[in-house]
């Protein structure tokens, strides 16, 4: 859960921000010292007095103790006086900026917002005129940005330039790939390694054998050894996304993959789609899979290829099982053999040969518990 901002405002809240200037008016006229008086007094020059009283210069912490010395206040009291005049006026101006930020943009959210108060990701606050303030700070502070512009010009731009497609909301697409990067903060990794990566990868495929309660957590211990982190978030509407990868730094790469009610046989081939992306591609994009939907790029047609090989290493095998009168046989002594779940081997015969009545409902008997589960706490204890 994100940790949420639930401090109020209370106590004196004035509507006018008062500079410490006209405080020491006040004390010169009831002490009936003149501005070159105190200049005199204080060794600060009648410039440097007159732009103070007239509001056009800050009282320093040199100041302070000056004038600390002739009007018999402490230093700690100018100086306070000018730190919340400096907050207060901070605040105005944060005010004038969220009001804009909210007449520009959120508009553009409301779905966005709508799917983060579904997954208890913000703060629930009915979508009305006196409540857009709050929502669009809450927004801000999910995507870490001043202003929500920011978020389609520059954080996570990937969503608007790589993937115009009509039926995702990209707002959406950045706020799930941003989970991940605020999931990630709290996941210790050791420095991306590309090497020990390659090297664990015949035993991460052996996981695919256990039930997915047992080999989720062993999956994010061998990742993290490797600088990999691995993210399961939940479906988000308008967002139909099977896997995406993003370098976080250049030690540090995540791996997130949708933990929507998957079947092993998807799960494990998104998993190893984008490990693909991270061992043969570069750094500086963001990769996001939408599974079988649409056409796919040189890189992404990669992944897919990086995954099959790995899964299923023997091709000419794997396709005379379609030779055997007993399917579900020969799945599993292929499966045995090749040290990977049956799902896995069923799940590609339906994807390869769906067009064939023998293959049309070969899932069934392999298909185990669906994968419905989501890693992302950011930082809830």
């Amino acid at each position: 859960m994100i940790q949420r901002d639930t401090e109020k405002v209370v106590g004196w809240n004035p509507t006018r921000v008062i500079h410490p200037g006209e405080h020491l008016v006040d004390f010169l006229e009831q002490g009936g010292i003149s501005q070159v008086e105190l200049a005199q007094r204080t060794g600060l020059s009648k410039k440097a007095i007159n732009e103070i009283v007239n509001k056009k210069s800050p009282i320093t912490q040199n100041t302070a103790f000056r004038l600390s010395k002739v009007l018999a206040v402490s230093p700690e009291f100018w100086i306070n006086l000018q730190n919340n005049y400096d907050l207060l006026l901070a605040q105005k101006e944060e005010e004038g900026r969220l009001h804009a930020d909210t007449e520009q943009n959120i508009a553009a959210f409301k779905e966005t917002y709508q799917e983060l108060v579904r997954h208890a990701f913000l703060p629930k606050f009915s979508w009305t005129k006196n409540n857009l303030l709050v929502i669009t700070k809450g927004l801000q502070q999910f995507f870490a940005v001043d202003s929500l512009a920011y978020v389609e010009k520059n954080t996570l731009s990937f969503a608007f330039r790589k993937y115009p497609r009509e039926n995702i909301n990209h707002y959406t697409l950045a706020a799930w790939v941003q989970l991940g990067k605020l999931q990630s903060k709290f996941v210790a990794t050791q420095p991306f390694d590309k090497e020990a990566l390659k090297e664990r990868l015949p035993r991460i495929k052996a996981l695919s054998q256990k039930s997915w309660q047992t080999y989720i957590p062993e999956l994010e211990n061998l990742l993290a050894e490797c600088g990999v982190v691995l993210v399961l978030a939940p479906h988000f509407k308008h967002a139909p996304v099977q896997g995406a990868t993003h370098w976080l730094e250049s030690d540090k790469v995540l791996v997130m993959l949708s933990s929507d009610k998957q079947y092993e046989d998807r799960f494990w081939f998104n998993l190893f789609h984008e490990l693909g992306h991270v061992l043969l591609h570069g750094k500086r994009d963001v990769y996001v899979d939408f599974g079988q939907d649409g056409a796919k790029t040189g890189e992404e047609q990669e992944a897919d290829t990086f995954a099959q090989k790995w899964l299923i290493s023997d091709f000419k095998q794997f396709y005379q099982i379609l030779n055997q009168r007993d399917l579900k046989s020969a799945i599993n002594t292929f499966a045995k053999e090749n040290g990977i779940s049956p799902a896995i081997v069923a799940g590609r015969l339906t994807h390869e040969h769906a067009d064939q009545p023998r293959i049309y409902s070969l899932m069934s008997p392999f298909q185990k518990e669906r994968i419905s589960y989501t890693n992302i706490t950011l930082g809830a204890k």
